[in-house]
């Protein structure tokens, strides 16, 4: 199954130097293809690898292409993690370096190690936050990136509801 979304305009306008209408009037190419394979299914030879169940993991790859004539830097892209999906910790990856950050508020901050705050005998303390509170995965390309470069990330989710039942 191939799911395409878009890079975050924004940023892309900004590391690239082009008006937000530049990039709107680009070109069909696409910079950012995201394709989600159900490792679970496959691992087990179930016919229909399509079908997902509760328990099932999720392997998300996602390769971003310098769709421009010359190089960028700062490249983000930022996946959210599906409703009904549990994040797979320590499952980010790429092949080439990369700052994975991780969101437990819908993107609205990002931190390599999300915590949350506490109260345990009566004191105020961090602890990191459990797997189910991740919202999004966020992918920080360290150095530049020539023109037609690709970068490949990864991470894995968990099914942990029904589909009918996801919010």
């Amino acid at each position: 199954m191939k799911l395409l979304r878009l890079l975050m305009v924004g940023t892309l306008c900004s590391t690239l130097g082009l008006p937000r209408s530049a990039i709107a009037q680009a070109p069909a190419a696409k910079a950012l293809v995201i394709t989600a394979h159900n490792v679970t299914a496959e691992t087990a030879g179930r016919e229909n690898s399509a079908l997902a169940k509760p328990g099932d993991v999720i392997r998300y790859a996602l390769v971003f292409t310098n769709v421009t004539a010359g190089p960028v830097k700062n490249v983000q892209f930022v996946d959210p993690i599906p409703q009904g999906m549990v994040y797979v910790l320590g499952s980010a990856t790429g092949d080439h370096p990369l700052l994975v950050e991780y969101s437990i508020d819908n993107g609205k901050s990002y931190s390599a190690r999300p915590v949350i705050t506490v109260v345990q005998d009566g004191k105020t303390v961090e602890q990191p936050a459990l797997r189910e509170r991740y919202t999004h995965v966020r992918w920080t390309v360290l150095g530049s990136l020539a023109s037609g470069a690709k970068v490949m990330a990864e991470f894995r989710t968990q099914i942990s509801e029904a589909p009918s039942v996801a919010k």
